[in-house]
């Protein structure tokens, strides 16, 4: 687990809300404070659509961020930024088998993990916390080391300077 604290907000938060850049990630949970606190939980409740629209979502517990976005983006739109936002997004198996299939790491299929991380803003300040979830024990951090590279490399694509803390 690492601490990033994101150095160019306005950049961030524009690749965050008005691009497709983060749109593949799952959305797991977060909150959003302005003048009340909303928060919510990304889990789908697969028995609210109709049946055709089922199979569209049968392969994933979590609602897509590119799902969320645009909601998220009219709660917070307007002339002040909010008190504090927080958001946990996690990337999909798939892409975390490739992440971890590049970096060389080695994983079990009965506790493969959840990768994710945090975003907290608040007092003007972005943060992002990396993390990874597994069900079972281990004291071998390659794949914490992995997942911390690979988000680091994905702000150095997306030009967002850090700084590790």
């Amino acid at each position: 687990m690492v601490s990033l604290k994101i150095l160019e907000l306005n950049r961030f938060m524009a690749r965050l809300l008005k691009s497709e850049a983060f749109d593949d990630f799952l959305l797991r949970e977060g909150s959003v404070r302005t003048y009340m606190e909303y928060r919510f939980q990304g889990r789908l409740h697969k028995e609210y659509f109709e049946t055709a629209e089922q199979e569209r979502y049968a392969d994933r517990e979590y609602a897509l961020w590119g799902e969320v976005r645009p909601f998220f983006l009219e709660l917070i739109k307007g002339k002040r930024t909010p008190l504090a936002v927080r958001l946990e997004l996690m990337l999909p198996e798939q892409e975390a088998r490739k992440l971890f299939l590049e970096k060389q790491v080695s994983v079990s299929e009965e506790t493969f993990p959840t990768l994710s991380f945090q975003l907290r803003f608040e007092n003007g300040v972005a943060r992002l916390l990396t993390g990874v979830s597994q069900s079972a024990f281990s004291l071998d951090r390659s794949k914490e080391e992995a997942w911390d590279m690979g988000v680091k490399q994905l702000l150095h694509t997306m030009e967002i300077p850090i700084e590790q803390e």
